[in-house]
């Protein structure tokens, strides 16, 4: 018997257009198009927390800036991808520096701060607002090789210094007035906490919110835990002073006390009227001080730095507590102030 066969069909599709085929279905599922999608925030001062306008947020891929309205903030639809967004103002300095997204998020915002630059500091030997013993003690290139130091250190001043960033009244008086200081950090090291308050709140408030009670010993909490020398009687803080309207303490940026109940070194937010300062406190004389000023000229010195940079949003090492040449630790002396 014959069984006759039909041969089989064998596709004869040309070998680029199979390819053609395959890649277009491939790209069909691969290559989506993103949609659009929209971001706002808003834009505040580190130390008043309050809205900063003006500043402008720059977007990668091309996408137009946008301008923060007076309350700081603003807001950009029609974003596609992945898209960088960076706050800038002239002489600003912002935490996040940038923020990256990828698709709507609820709310971006950055925090500014005016940059730390310029220090007047005052060691004048100034009875103005003051109640206490004067041994100032003079800025080291610990400071200087930093920022841009004026020191006044001869002539009394009755007009508060304009221009600069930071005032650090350095273990003396003052006879301007300390709160029409436009920077916005003001630094008082031991006796300079007199005339601030003077001048802040009408008294020096001696005895009731700080005295000259420190021990020898300071024991550091915050940024590091260490111990070290100050000196018996300097400036204290009392804890009680943050129930004060106007003074919020900060001790999650600096702190180190001698007595349970009072800060020796410490950071306060000071709100007065319109006017906010960052307000850095500075008590003991360090080290074998005033047979041999180094030490505390120095320690001062590089502490103040290391918060001037913490309150630009650095992230700098906090410099450890000195220790004499025998390893021993630094001999602590009675302060001026008694």
């Amino acid at each position: 018997m014959n069984v006759s066969r039909n041969p089989r069909r064998v596709c004869t599709m040309p070998l680029a257009l199979v390819i053609a085929l395959s890649c277009v279905l491939a790209l069909s599922g691969c290559l989506k198009v993103s949609a659009p999608y929209a971001v706002s925030g808003i834009v505040k001062d580190a130390l008043h927390g309050q809205g900063v306008g003006g500043v402008t947020i720059s977007f990668s891929g091309g996408f137009t800036p946008v301008v923060t309205a007076s309350d700081g903030t603003w807001a950009k639809p029609g974003l596609k991808g992945i898209v960088t967004m960076t706050p800038s103002l002239p002489g600003a300095v912002f935490s996040p520096s940038s923020r990256t997204v990828n698709n709507a998020t609820s709310t971006v915002n950055f925090t500014a701060a005016p940059i730390l630059e310029s220090v007047y500091w005052y060691s004048v030997e100034d009875e103005g607002g003051f109640s206490g013993g004067s041994s100032p003690v003079e800025p080291t290139e610990e400071l200087t090789s930093v920022y841009s130091v004026t020191v006044e250190n001869s002539t009394a001043q009755t007009a508060v210094p304009q221009g600069y960033d930071v005032l650090v009244i350095s273990d003396t008086g003052a006879s301007f007035d300390i709160s029409d200081f436009e920077g916005s950090v003001i630094v008082t090291f031991d006796s300079g906490i007199s005339p601030l308050f003077h001048y802040l709140t009408g008294s020096t408030q001696k005895e009731v919110y700080w005295d000259y009670d420190s021990g020898e010993e300071l024991t550091w909490v915050n940024p590091i835990t260490a111990t070290e020398l100050g000196a018996e009687g300097d400036a204290r803080v009392y804890h009680t002073l943050s129930g004060l309207s106007g003074f919020t303490r900060r001790n999650d940026l600096l702190e180190a006390g001698s007595t349970d109940d009072a800060d020796d070194v410490i950071v306060y937010e000071v709100v007065s009227g319109e006017k906010a300062w960052w307000w850095v406190h500075i008590g003991p004389h360090f080290g074998d001080y005033p047979d041999d000023p180094t030490v505390t000229d120095v320690r001062v010195s590089e502490i103040i730095c290391y918060i001037l940079r913490v309150l630009n949003f650095g992230s700098p090492d906090f410099p450890e507590p000195p220790v004499s040449s025998d390893g021993a630790g630094l001999c602590g002396k009675t302060s001026r102030n008694k």
